[in-house]
């Protein structure tokens, strides 16, 4: 009798100590998150501005609106990750902050299939174990506490792990299924998801004794929650995947050339540090170089579960990768902590003394994540994404308020702010989540990631305002490398004048404001055509497959510029996109603009349907000086917020006669003779 009642005893025993154990991990993660001030970053900040946008689809459009939106809002990437925030929303309201608890709900997934999986290949003993490392681990307990894909995914790659051991060789049909589910939902966070599960799920699949009915049972519910949304955006994911591993981004994020013993030193170095510790990679090294010599611990090399080395073996992927960002690497680490947890199980005795051991073997992580995180009890060095809290705040809000306050709006209207500093905490990704977040009127464009001088001359010409940072940490050459020449543009040329701000920012920086004074274009007619009501085209030019110029007209009336558009949708466009209309001098210059949403967002673009189209009649000042019959027009389609133009396509009959192709067949130029 009390051998029997001595097992649900133990058990109920180690349920509680997990449940312990989350709850001291998740009240230091959402401590940390309400001591600290910082903004948002690039990534976790574009991932939060579009959970926003998510969550006010479903509020104004409820169900089907939300679901259309899925599809479009983050275009190249899986989605999912705007989602998560949205039951947080509905319960704390339209706070971006609500949107951490996500990561604290990942928690408690993360630390149950760790510990069921301990407690599969070893005992609950090790399950807990492997809870207590992983929380510890510098780039888990870190990325809790950001708003990044990597740390939900670790959860739903161990949810799929666990799935395939339940399956018992793919046996069991609930389990298939759900493995499958889970899949789907993992690749809908990140396509690299795949490759955390490839192996393990092949070695399951090639000794499972129904093969058909296995990967039937995986494949079908996988496909039904990932098909709709891949089927539309395959291709660019796939290569944004590749140019992101492989492209120019390694060089920001590369060590080195790929299999140079220098990068991979470094790489694993940086792995040891800021991903596991070094502590635990010490540790790891000794405990598994006693595991070879003691009789224990060689029955533990024997005993390790296929799946757990076939779990890991995706990290050469990463090894071998141009892009060395630390943080892909976030779900092979629970495999890790798996690994350690079984050799502590295995080589120190199941006993109070061991346990006892075994806590004092372990407790440096625990002090080390308090130091890095809260400077207590000693003031640990930051690890990369575990940081310590920040008190002083940056004055984002301020700035957007100092930027509305002289702005003048009209219905409808967007007006276009180009932010020039692109820091951790003062880039265009942090100032759309406040701009977002206080349903302000404005497009944020960068002057970052972009090469072509001609390029951001064009977007600070479309710009209402333009926002920098003066001193303080120093823009990056590489990722920000013209941005001095826009500040002084700005200043010396006359079209824009300076918003008394000049507030200190926490880098020793000032913030500075500009506004635009010059005269630009106006939206003096327009006429918005149901399909069915279009006129007849004086040429079909399509912009992207979403949207087709039918239409174009330009005249001089006295020192003014008179241009006419005529617009039809091919389909219904998937962004709220803008027409540039650039004057350009002999020299190539921009001397005006008549950039604008289509009817200046009345209606909102998105709402078009195919056939549907617009007539519209804009007036720009021709510059004093200029001869109008020297000056080219150029125009074209693009997205303000990412700045990107639709590709056009081939011109034939009447188009290729007015107009020729520019700008990588993204623009059209014509000579104002031509209308003379």
């Amino acid at each position: 009798m009390h051998q029997t009642e001595s097992k649900p005893l133990r058990s109920s025993r180690t349920i509680v100590w997990l449940a312990l154990l989350y709850v001291a991990f998740a009240a230091t993660a959402l401590v940390w998150l309400r001591l600290d001030q910082q903004p948002p970053t690039w990534d976790d900040g574009w991932y939060l501005t579009n959970s926003l946008v998510m969550f006010d689809a479903f509020t104004r459009g409820g169900v089907a609106a939300y679901a259309k939106e899925f599809f479009h809002v983050l275009g190249f990437k899986a989605p999912l990750i705007t989602v998560l925030p949205t039951p947080f929303y509905l319960l704390f309201g339209r706070l971006w902050h609500a949107a951490y608890l996500v990561n604290i709900a990942s928690m408690a997934v993360l630390f149950a299939g760790i510990y069921r999986l301990g407690r599969e290949w070893w005992s609950p003993r090790a399950g807990l174990i492997a809870v207590y490392i992983a929380g510890t681990m510098p780039l888990l307990y870190g990325l809790a506490r950001w708003y990044m894909v990597e740390y939900p995914l670790a959860a739903t790659v161990v949810v799929a792990i666990w799935l395939l051991v339940e399956s018992r060789g793919l046996e069991r049909a609930p389990a298939v299924v759900l493995f499958g589910l889970v899949c789907g939902f993992g690749l809908l966070l990140k396509v690299s998801f795949g490759v955390f599960v490839l192996f393990p799920f092949l070695y399951t699949w090639l000794r499972s004794p129904r093969r058909s009915r296995g990967f039937a049972l995986a494949a079908v519910p996988c496909l039904a929650v990932a098909l709709p949304w891949y089927a539309l955006h395959l291709r660019p994911t796939i290569q944004f995947a590749i140019a992101s591993g492989f492209g120019q981004s390694t060089v920001i994020y590369g060590t080195g050339a790929i299999f140079s013993w220098h990068a991979i030193e470094t790489y694993l170095r940086n792995v040891a540090r800021i991903g596991t510790s070094n502590y635990y990679a010490v540790v790891a090294l000794l405990l598994f170089g006693v595991a070879v010599f003691w009789p224990r611990g060689r029955a533990f090399w024997k005993g390790i579960p296929p799946l757990l080395p076939l779990w890991m073996l995706c990290f050469l992927v990463f090894l071998f990768g141009g892009n060395k960002d630390v943080r892909f690497t976030a779900a092979i680490l629970p495999a890790l902590a798996l690994l350690l947890a079984g050799v502590l199980d295995c080589l120190i005795e199941r006993s109070v003394r061991g346990s006892v051991l075994v806590c004092a073997l372990l407790a440096f992580p625990l002090l080390s994540m308090f130091a890095v995180s809260f400077g207590v009890p000693w003031r640990g060095a930051e690890l990369s994404y575990a940081r310590t809290y920040q008190r002083g705040g940056w004055p984002l809000v301020e700035i957007l308020n100092t930027v509305s306050a002289n702005a003048a709006f009209r219905p409808g209207e967007k007006k276009i702010l180009l932010v020039g500093a692109d820091r951790a905490h003062f880039n265009a990704n942090n100032l759309e989540l406040e701009t977002v977040k206080a349903r302000l009127p404005f497009a944020i464009e960068t002057t970052a990631h972009e090469p072509s001088l001609p390029e951001l001359e064009s977007r600070l010409s479309q710009s209402s305002f333009f926002v920098f940072k003066e001193g303080g940490e120093a823009e990056s050459p590489l990722l920000n490398p013209h941005v001095d020449e826009l500040i002084r543009r700005a200043r010396a040329g006359g079209q824009f004048t300076e918003i008394p701000y000049g507030r200190p920012l926490p880098d020793g920086g000032v913030a500075r404001i500009f506004k635009k004074t010059v005269e630009s274009s106006r939206l003096t007619s327009g006429a918005f055509l149901r399909a069915g009501l279009e006129q007849p085209a004086e040429f079909e030019i399509p912009f992207g497959g979403m949207i087709e110029l039918a239409g174009f007209g330009a005249r001089r009336d006295g020192e003014w510029l008179v241009v006419k558009y005529r617009w039809r949708a091919m389909k219904t466009p998937d962004r709220q996109y803008w027409c540039f209309t650039h004057l350009l001098d002999p020299q190539g210059k921009i001397v005006g603009f008549l950039d604008h949403p289509l009817l200046d967002g009345n209606p909102p673009l998105r709402s078009w349907q195919p056939g549907d189209g617009a007539l519209e009649e804009m007036r720009l000042r021709i510059p004093a000086g200029v001869s109008p019959s020297q000056l080219r027009l150029r125009l074209g389609i693009y997205d303000p917020p990412s700045g990107e133009r639709l590709r056009i396509g081939t011109l034939t009959g009447a188009a290729a006669a007015r107009f020729s192709l520019t700008d990588r067949e993204t623009a059209l130029t014509l000579m104002m003779d031509s209308y003379e």
